[in-house]
């Protein structure tokens, strides 16, 4: 298996969006997500900031019952990496900022890089985005 590093807050709401669609109609509270995620409280309640802007989720007044506002089926991997993570490809694969432009290959290294990061950042971005909330689902039932 290959190994990327992104913060855990992508499959902590993945894991949550999750929980809040089996468990529908169920208030989730922050503590309730946190146990089963294993996340800090105060984290989830960050996401669920990042969610609602996102137009993914939404809390209902005085009840604190959070839905999805599109089924899941709607709402792609990719979606969610957005909402969380925002997407800049310099966040993804960083340079060091202090590069010599002296060195025959500093000078020129990021320009031939940052080419086939970037194609390595779409072809991600195209995987993610077949990939939907709804097909977790089908796969966890299947599993399960």
């Amino acid at each position: 298996m290959i190994k990327v590093r992104l913060s855990t807050q992508y499959t902590v709401t993945v894991q949550m969006l999750l929980l809040i669609t089996i468990f529908k109609d169920k208030k989730m509270n922050s503590e309730m997500l946190s146990e089963s995620t294993g996340a800090n409280p105060v984290m989830i309640r960050q996401l669920y900031g990042k969610l609602k802007r996102a137009d993914i989720l939404s809390v209902s007044p005085g009840k604190g019952v959070p839905a999805l506002k599109r089924p899941p089926e709607e709402i792609s991997l990719w979606d969610i990496y957005m909402a969380v993570e925002g997407y800049n490809p310099g966040d993804l694969f960083q340079f060091h900022p202090k590069i010599s432009q002296g060195c025959q290959i500093g000078r020129f290294f990021k320009e031939i890089l940052e080419v086939h990061l970037d194609e390595a950042v779409i072809a991600m971005k195209e995987k993610l985005e077949k990939v939907s909330l709804g097909q977790l689902l089908e796969e966890w039932e299947e599993i399960r």
